[in-house]
C-alpha cells in the first residue's frame, strides 16, 4: 500500500512537473507570439508617428523660396502615413456644398474627389497656410485688447455673455484688430461708397479678392478688402470662431454685392468691415451690432454716413435680400483633412479640417431664410496662384515686374527671414537664433554697400549675389540690379515692420519713433505712409491725445479713410449731423 502510494505520489508528482513544464511552454509560446505581435503593433505607431512627424519637420522649414522642394518632401511623407492610418476614425461625410464648385477649377488644385486619400502639392500649400495662420493668432490673443475705444464697447457686450463666447468676443476683435493695422488695404475697391461684386471669374490678375492667398497676404504687409477680411477668417479658424461673408441684393447663387464678415457669437452675427476698419456699431448707444438690428433698425447704417464726406453704400433696405458665404479652401472639407487633424500631436495641432454643413445649420438656426453657399473666393485664389508659379519659372517681364513688388518677402534675406519670424511670434534673438528685431535691424542696408553691389565682390559675397557657374555675365549683372532695387526698398519695409512689432508688444514711443523718423519722412516709403497715419493716430489715441489722433486719423487719400474718420468721430462722441 504504502509502496503503491509512493509510485502514485511519484507518478502524480512526475505528472504534475509535465504539466507544469507543458503548461509553462505553452504560456512561453503565447507570451512571445503575442510579444512579438506588440512589438510589430508598437513598431508600425512609431513609423506612423515619425511619418507624420517628418512631414510637420519639413512643414515648419518650408518658406517661400524652398516651397517646390520642401512640399514634395511633406506630401511624401503625409502619404506614406495615410497608407497605414486608421481610416475608420474619420466618421466622414462628403458635403453637398461642395458639389456648386466648378469641377475644372477643383482638377487644377487636385481636389476633385474630397473622399480621396491622398494629399497633392495645393494641400501642403494649404497647411503650410494654416501653421502661419495657427502660430500667429495665439500670440495675437495673448496680448491684450490695445484699443481704448473699442474696449469698453467689447467690455458691455460680453457683459451677457458665458465666458466660453466672452474669450471668442474679445479673440475676434483682436485678430480683426491686428489684421487693419497689419495688412495694409490698397486703394482699389476700398471705397466705403461704391459695392464690390462677389468674384466669380473669369480669373484675371487684376480681379479682386484672389491676387494673393492670406499666408501671401500676410507675408507682404497689404491686399484689397476681401483679401484683408481673408487673412482675419484664416486667423479666426485656428481659434474656434466661425465667421462668414455677407453678400446683399441677389437671388441665391447669383453674385451678390460683397458687404462685411459676419462673426458667430452665441446666438448672434456680429459685423466686421474689412473696408472701414471697425466693427459696425449701434452708435445711438454705443454698441456692436447684430444683423438682425442692421436689418431691422435703418439707423445702424445710416449712421455711417459722414456728412459732405462720405455717404456709406448700403441701407437698411438694401440687406432685406441677402446670402451667406462660407471662405474654406475645398481640401479644407476632405476626409484626409479631417483625419490630418484628428492626428496631429499635441505641439502641432491646429484646425485643418471644416465642417461646413455644421456651419451652415449653425447660421440656418440664426437666420433660417438666409441662402448659404460655398464661397468661390477660396478656390479662385488657388487657382490664380498655380497660374501666377507657373509663370515665374521663366524670366518674363510679367515675373520682373512681380519680383519687383514682391521680391523682397520671397528671398533669402533678413527682413523677409525677420518677417517671418515676426508672423510666428519670435521676437527677441536666442543663443541659437536670431529674433525678428535683431533681423529688422540687419535687414537695413545702407545706400553706399546697395551702390558697390554692382562692382564689389566682397560685398556681393556679403549679401549673398553671387555668380552662378556657367551663369552668363547679362543675366548675372541683371540679378544684379535686381538685387539693388530689393534691398533699396527692404529697409523701408524693415522700418515699417519695426514700428508694427513695437505696436504690437505695446512700445508706443518706439513705433512713434520709427513711424516719425524713418517711414514718414522718405519718399522711397510712401506706401506705408497709410498705414502709418492711421497707427500713429491710434498710438495718441491710446495716450489720450486725442487732437494728435485726430490730425492722423484724418489723414487724406488713405484707403481707410471714411473708417478713419468715423473712429475720431466716435472719439469725440460728436453727434449725427
Amino acid at each position: 500500500m504504502i509502496f503503491r502510494n509512493k509510485s502514485g505520489l511519484r507518478v502524480s508528482a512526475i505528472m504534475t512537473v509535465v504539466v507544469v513544464v507543458l503548461c509553462c511552454g505553452c504560456f512561453t509560446k503565447r507570451g512571445r507570439d503575442r510579444s512579438q505581435s506588440y512589438a510589430q503593433a508598437l513598431e508600425e505607431q512609431k513609423n506612423k508617428t515619425d511619418n507624420l512627424r517628418n512631414a510637420m519637420r519639413y512643414l515648419k522649414q518650408m518658406t517661400p523660396l524652398n516651397r517646390k522642394q520642401a512640399a514634395k518632401e511633406v506630401q511624401l511623407e503625409l502619404n506614406t502615413w495615410l497608407t497605414n492610418a486608421d481610416r475608420t476614425r474619420a466618421q466622414y461625410s462628403s458635403s453637398q456644398l461642395l458639389g456648386s464648385l466648378p469641377e475644372d477649377l477643383l482638377g487644377v488644385v487636385g481636389c476633385k474627389n474630397p473622399v480621396e486619400l491622398s494629399f497633392h502639392y495645393w494641400d501642403v500649400d494649404y497647411l503650410y497656410e494654416r501653421r502661419l495662420a495657427n502660430q500667429l493668432a495665439k500670440w495675437i490673443t495673448n496680448f491684450p485688447v490695445r484699443d481704448n475705444l473699442m474696449e469698453p464697447i467689447l467690455d458691455k457686450y460680453a457683459s451677457r455673455l458665458a465666458e466660453p463666447q466672452r474669450i471668442k468676443l474679445y479673440e475676434a476683435y483682436k485678430l480683426f484688430d491686428w489684421t487693419v493695422r497689419n495688412i495694409a488695404m490698397e486703394v482699389g475697391g476700398a471705397s466705403v461708397e461704391q459695392t464690390t461684386l462677389d468674384p466669380r471669374g473669369p480669373i484675371d490678375d487684376a480681379g479682386f479678392g484672389y491676387g494673393y492667398l492670406p499666408w501671401e497676404n500676410m507675408l507682404f504687409s497689404t491686399g484689397d478688402f476681401i483679401e484683408r477680411g481673408r487673412v482675419f477668417g484664416a486667423l479666426a479658424d485656428q481659434r474656434g470662431i466661425d465667421t462668414v461673408w455677407i453678400s446683399v441684393g441677389a437671388a441665391a447663387g447669383e453674385p451678390g454685392k460683397l458687404w462685411a464678415i459676419g462673426v458667430i457669437i452665441a446666438d448672434e452675427i456680429l459685423l466686421f468691415e474689412p473696408k472701414l476698419g471697425l466693427p459696425i456699431l449701434d452708435s445711438d448707444k454705443m454698441e456692436l451690432a447684430t444683423l438682425r438690428q442692421a436689418r431691422e433698425n435703418d439707423r445702424v447704417l445710416r449712421r455711417l454716413d459722414l456728412a459732405g464726406q462720405f455717404d456709406y453704400a448700403l441701407t437698411a433696405s438694401d440687406l432685406k435680400q441677402i446670402q451667406f458665404l462660407i471662405d474654406a479652401t475645398p481640401a479644407s472639407a476632405s476626409a484626409r483633412m479631417k483625419m490630418l487633424e484628428q492626428s496631429l500631436l499635441s505641439d502641432e495641432r491646429m484646425t485643418l479640417y471644416e465642417d461646413v454643413d455644421a456651419l451652415r445649420d449653425r447660421l440656418k438656426a440664426i437666420e433660417p431664410d438666409v441662402p448659404c453657399s460655398l464661397w468661390l473666393v477660396p478656390l479662385l485664389a488657388q487657382v490664380q496662384a498655380a497660374s501666377v508659379r507657373e509663370r515665374l519659372e521663366n524670366p518674363s517681364p510679367y515675373s520682373m515686374q512681380y519680383m519687383a513688388q514682391n521680391g523682397v518677402w520671397l528671398l533669402e534675406n533678413s527682413v523677409a527671414l525677420g518677417r517671418r519670424k515676426h508672423l510666428v511670434g519670435e521676437f527677441e534673438s536666442t543663443l541659437d537664433t536670431q529674433g525678428a528685431l535683431a533681423l529688422y535691424m540687419e535687414g537695413r542696408v545702407d545706400d553706399e554697400a546697395i551702390a558697390k553691389l554692382a562692382y564689389d565682390p566682397e560685398v556681393q559675397h556679403g549679401l549673398g549675389i553671387t555668380r552662378y557657374g556657367g551663369e552668363e555675365k547679362e543675366q548675372f549683372a541683371a540679378r544684379i540690379a535686381q538685387a539693388q532695387y530689393i534691398l533699396g526698398m527692404s529697409k523701408f519695409d524693415a522700418h515699417y515692420l519695426l514700428a508694427q512689432l513695437h505696436f504690437d508688444r505695446g512700445n508706443y514711443k518706439a513705433s512713434e519713433d520709427f513711424w516719425l523718423k524713418r517711414v514718414l519722412e522718405d519718399g522711397r516709403a510712401q506706401k506705408w505712409w497709410s498705414t502709418g497715419h492711421y497707427t500713429l493716430g491710434r498710438i495718441y489715441q491710446e495716450r489720450g491725445e486725442i487732437e494728435q489722433a485726430a490730425k492722423e486719423l484724418a489723414f487724406a487719400g488713405s484707403p481707410q479713410e471714411a473708417g478713419n474718420r468715423l473712429r475720431l468721430r466716435y472719439l469725440r462722441r460728436e453727434p449725427d449731423k
